[in-house]
């Protein structure tokens, strides 16, 4: 079925890029300081709600993606219960536990996910790739936006052996490396971008930005350890080092990966939910990728 492309001239109401930058801002700096506010009060449980709350959020956004095609419509529920669900025993837990959620619930909801997807296959006559594509794409979103995104809470309820999570600062650390990574990329790009990086995916990137990606990202974590040393470890600066251009290439990579949903579903942004950003996955996106990174090597590390 073709895609009918109506290309004209743009709405005369568009926001110039003037206030696109101001209204981004203004919605950077409402989470950040939600952010710093529950940092300033010392508590893991507000950073464990808006975990779970952007997680909820990125799969109602992720699964209505599949909206235009009237045939998925059960799998889209069913996906999208599963997140809650498991966004829900994974609260509960690290809440009343204050540890990590354990594995067995990832692939519980990956199990139930799998065989619930090809059930539904069951009810009506098969449509050859189209339903192969209804249960991949189930799948693929509970795992993108539960599983990958839980990596979060694993990070906050980190324990190194200590009768207390001592994640709260490493969760620290691997946001706002990963947000200062999108924010070089995004100023130097705007300022000075003019070698596109993949323009088939992403239009916007350039080689430019990605060095203010990797300068964002070096000049963070830097700051970070400098502050903070005792409440980064395992951390130190050799780490620092090397994880925090790691990190900036996997946030990149998360950014683009979304772009690729995007442009896979014809759409210009994934929501609308925060002013001049876009979609709850507009914003999390590089998180999905960081996330996981980051807990591997502070389990390989610790």
């Amino acid at each position: 079925m073709g895609l009918v492309r109506m290309a004209t001239t743009a709405p005369p109401n568009t926001p110039s890029k003037k206030q696109v930058f101001f209204t981004r801002l203004f919605s950077t700096l409402l989470l950040w300081g939600m952010l710093f506010l529950a940092f300033r009060l010392g508590l893991e449980w507000p950073f464990a709600a808006l975990a779970a709350l952007f997680g909820i959020g990125s799969a109602f956004e992720y699964f209505r993606l599949m909206k235009a095609d009237p045939g998925a419509t059960a799998f889209r529920r069913m996906g999208l219960i599963l997140c809650i669900v498991y966004w829900a025993m994974a609260s509960w837990h690290v809440l009343h536990q204050g540890t990590p959620q354990p594995c067995w619930m990832d692939l519980l909801i990956l199990v139930l996910t799998v065989q619930g997807a090809f059930l539904l296959s069951y009810r009506s006559g098969l449509e050859g790739a189209q339903t192969l594509q209804r249960i991949f794409s189930t799948v693929f979103g509970v795992f993108y936006t539960a599983t990958l995104f839980g990596f979060l809470l694993r990070i906050l309820y980190f324990s190194r052996g200590e009768a207390l999570p001592g994640g709260l600062f490493l969760m620290l650390f691997v946001v706002m490396v990963t947000k200062f990574t999108d924010a070089g990329a995004y100023a130097i790009g705007v300022l000075f971008g003019k070698r596109k990086m993949i323009p088939q995916i992403s239009p916007a990137k350039s080689w430019e930005g990605l060095i203010g990606g990797f300068s964002g990202a070096w000049l963070t974590a830097f700051l970070l350890i400098w502050l903070i040393p005792e409440k980064l470890a395992p951390l130190n600066w050799l780490h620092v080092l090397w994880l925090a251009p790691v990190l900036c290439i996997a946030g990149v990579a998360g950014d683009l990966a979304e772009s690729v949903l995007k442009r896979c579903f014809v759409i210009k942004d994934s929501g609308h939910a925060l002013p001049g950003i876009g979609g709850i996955l507009d914003l999390t996106d590089s998180l999905l990728f960081t996330s996981p990174i980051f807990y591997f090597y502070l389990l390989a590390n610790s």
